[in-house]
């Protein structure tokens, strides 16, 4: 067990680092295997902060410093400069984005396949697409790195967004109703328009990077 966790702060430096990663006690206690009334406790209760937590975190998410993790000490992500250091992500090959419509996912809840390393990007996650609606702005067989947005965060009609309802996942371009802002119009270049009602929405992610398909 990591000491004085309270005195220190590495339980606050923790629970900073599951909230940037949009990480619950159950979507975490999945992704590190670790039993979720263990993780509950050490989180959210007053149990101490295990090294097999630390770990984990450092495992998944190698750009997270291990001296600001422990010691407080620095910034929370590396540094790093755009000619030798690279920032590595999760990626899930088996759970595909359709450009289009789908089955549902939670991407948070499954293991990641492995990491993508790409300098001076900062994408929590990687996934591949599926379908052909966003071309050619997106292809078939592309990887895409994404964020997550929060609630409150503008929606941009330039941006590409990845929407997961209870029925559907897609990447889209999005812009909110003028008469209803409770409904976001979903956009692409090949296939009419259509509403959602942002009620529906689980999730919303910001496209930020893409590696084109060859």
């Amino acid at each position: 067990m990591v000491d004085d966790m309270k005195k220190d702060g590495i339980k606050e430096r923790v629970i900073a680092v599951l909230k940037a990663k949009c990480l619950n006690v159950n979507r975490a206690s999945k992704m590190f295997g670790i039993p979720q009334r263990t993780l509950n406790r050490q989180v959210n209760e007053d149990g101490k902060i295990s090294m097999e937590l630390i770990y984990s975190i450092l495992d998944y998410f190698p750009e997270i410093s291990p001296l600001w993790l422990i010691m407080g000490e620095g910034d929370m992500l590396k540094e790093f400069s755009v000619a030798n250091d690279f920032v590595s992500a999760p990626f899930f090959s088996d759970l595909p984005v359709s450009a289009g419509l789908r089955d549902s996912f939670d991407p948070l809840s499954e293991r990641a396949n492995g990491f993508i390393s790409l300098p001076s990007h900062n994408a929590s996650f990687y996934f591949p697409v599926s379908g052909t609606s966003m071309e050619p702005e997106v292809f078939s067989g592309d990887i895409v790195g994404v964020v997550r947005v929060e609630a409150g965060d503008r929606i941009s009609p330039e941006a590409i967004y990845m929407i997961v309802t209870n029925e559907s996942r897609m990447i889209k371009h999005c812009y909110i109703d003028e008469n209803n802002p409770e409904l976001l119009w979903c956009v692409s270049p090949n296939y009419p328009s259509f509403p959602i009602n942002r009620a529906d929405i689980c999730a919303m992610f910001r496209v930020v990077s893409r590696i084109q398909y060859f």
